[in-house]
C-alpha cells in the first residue's frame, strides 16, 4: 500500500468520512480531529501486501475512524461523572444523561422526522441531507445535480418546511400557511400598515428576521457541545444558558447564564457577536470564552484571535491572543492575561488563582449534587489551585487543611447542604 494510494483514499473519502464519525460523536469538530487522527495513523502504519487496492484501504480507513470514535465516546462517558462517588458529595453516572420519559419523546420526534424525509422527493432529500449532515457547499451540490444554486436552495427550504410541518403536527400544533416572505415579514415585524419599499423591507429582514435560531441550556454538573450551521461550535459549561440566531447580517448569541467557549468559523459579511450582561463582543472568527458570573460579573479570554469587548458605558476594548478581560457594574472592565488554559472545565479542570472562597465555591456548585454554602466570614478568604472537577468532593473536604475553615454536612439526604465556616 503506497502512501500514495493512501492520500488518493483520503482524499476522496474526506467529506463522507467526517459524516460518518460526525453520526457517531455528535460533533463535527470532534469528526474532524479524528479523521486526522485515523489518516496518520493509516499513513504511519507502512504497506502491507494484502492491501494493494481502494477498496480495502478505504475499509481500513473506516474501521480506524470508527474505533477512534467508539474510543472518544467512552472517554466522555467516563468524564461527564463529575464528582467521585465516595464521601459526603457523589454526582450520579447518569446525570448528564437525558431521563427516560425525554429519551422516548426525542425517539418519536426522530420518527416523526425520519417520515417527513422519506416522503420527499429523492433529489431533494438527498441535497437536504448532503447539506445538513455533509456540510457540503450549496455550489457543490449545483454541479453535482447539474441545477443552479437557487434550486438547491430552494429544495432545502423545501425540506425544512417538510421537517418543521411534521413537528408541528407531532407537537399537536397547527402549521403555518406560508404566503410568500413580504407577506410574512410585515407580520413578523409588525410593519404592515407602514408602506415600507422593498429595500427597506429587505433590510429590516436581514437585521431582525433570524434565518436560524436555537437554545441551549444545561442542568447541574451537564455540559454540552454543539456545532452551528455555518461551521462554528459552542462548548457550554453546566447550568448555562445560550440563545443563538443567525440573520443574514449577522450571527448573534445572548448568553443569559453560566459559561461559554466559541470556536467561530471566519465571515466576514457576518459578524459574530455574544451579548452578555450589556457587554457585546464582536468577532469574526477566532476562539475565546466568555464567562457570566454569578455575581453580575463578567469575563471574557481570547485563546486565538482577535475580539473586540464594548463593556456597558465604556470604549471598546481589543483583546488578542493570551489577552483576558473582566467586567463589573462597581469596577468596570480591567484587562488581565488569560493565565493558564482558556475555559479548562472544558477538559475537566477549574482554576482559581487567587479569588475569594465564596466565588469559588460558587463556581463549584454548578456541579455539586449538594447545596453549598460559605460563612460571610470565610466568604473572603483567597483560594489559589487547580481543581479537577471529578475530584471537587476531595478537594473541598480538604479545604481545612489549606485555610481557616471547617467544612460539615447539615440537613437530610433529600436536602443535603456543605457548609464552610471560618475555624
Amino acid at each position: 500500500m503506497s502512501h500514495s494510494l493512501i492520500s488518493d483514499v483520503f482524499c476522496d473519502s474526506y467529506s463522507a468520512l467526517i459524516g460518518f464519525v460526525a453520526r457517531r460523536t455528535g460533533n463535527r469538530q470532534t469528526a474532524q480531529d479524528l479523521v486526522h487522527d485515523a489518516w496518520l495513523r493509516l499513513a504511519e502504519r507502512g504497506p502491507s501486501a494484502d492491501e494493494s487496492h481502494q477498496g480495502v484501504t478505504r475499509a481500513y480507513l473506516y474501521a480506524v475512524a470508527d474505533n477512534l470514535a467508539i474510543d472518544h465516546l467512552r472517554r466522555a462517558g467516563r468524564t461527564a461523572e463529575r464528582f467521585d462517588a465516595s464521601g459526603n458529595i457523589d454526582m450520579p453516572a447518569a446525570a448528564a444523561v437525558r431521563d427516560i420519559a425525554d429519551g422516548h419523546l426525542h425517539r418519536e420526534a426522530l420518527a416523526a422526522v425520519d417520515a417527513a424525509l422519506a416522503a420527499l422527493p429523492e433529489r431533494c432529500r438527498t441535497i437536504f441531507l448532503a447539506d445538513r449532515l455533509e456540510g457540503t457547499a450549496h455550489a457543490v451540490l449545483a454541479r453535482q445535480h447539474g441545477v443552479s444554486v437557487k434550486t438547491i436552495e430552494r429544495e432545502v427550504r423545501h425540506a425544512l418546511d417538510a421537517v418543521e410541518a411534521a413537528l408541528l403536527r407531532w407537537r399537536g400544533d397547527t402549521a403555518v400557511q406560508r404566503r410568500g416572505r413580504r407577506r410574512a415579514l410585515s407580520t413578523l415585524l409588525g410593519v404592515g400598515g407602514l408602506g415600507l419599499t422593498g429595500s427597506a423591507a429587505w433590510q429590516a429582514w436581514r437585521q431582525f428576521v433570524p434565518e436560524w435560531q436555537m437554545a441551549l441550556a444545561t442542568r447541574r454538573g451537564q455540559q454540552l457541545e454543539k456545532d452551528l450551521p455555518d461551521g462554528s461550535h459552542i462548548a457550554l459549561d453546566a447550568q448555562g444558558r445560550a440563545e443563538i440566531r443567525y440573520y443574514a447580517a449577522r450571527r448573534a448569541v445572548a448568553l443569559r447564564a453560566g459559561s461559554a467557549f466559541f470556536s467561530v468559523a471566519a465571515d466576514a459579511a457576518r459578524p459574530f457577536i455574544v451579548e452578555a450582561l450589556g457587554a457585546r463582543i464582536t468577532v469574526v472568527g477566532t476562539r475565546f470564552e466568555v464567562a457570566v458570573g454569578d455575581a453580575g460579573d463578567l469575563r471574557v479570554a481570547v485563546e486565538q484571535g482577535h475580539v473586540r469587548v464594548q463593556p456597558p458605558g465604556e470604549a471598546q476594548i481589543d483583546l488578542h491572543a493570551g489577552d483576558a478581560l473582566r467586567w463589573s457594574a462597581d469596577a468596570g472592565a480591567q484587562r488581565v492575561p488569560a493565565s493558564g488554559e482558556v475555559a479548562p472545565w472544558r477538559s475537566g479542570w477549574l482554576d482559581f488563582r487567587h479569588v475569594p472562597l465564596q466565588q469559588a465555591v460558587q463556581r463549584l456548585a454548578r456541579y455539586s449534587p449538594v447545596a453549598l454554602r460559605v460563612a460571610p466570614d470565610a466568604a473572603d478568604l483567597t483560594v489559589f489551585g487547580r481543581v479537577r472537577i471529578a475530584e471537587a468532593g476531595a478537594w473541598l473536604r480538604l479545604l481545612p487543611r489549606s485555610l481557616p475553615v471547617t467544612v460539615r454536612e447539615e440537613g437530610a439526604s433529600a436536602g443535603r447542604t456543605l457548609y464552610i465556616a471560618r475555624r
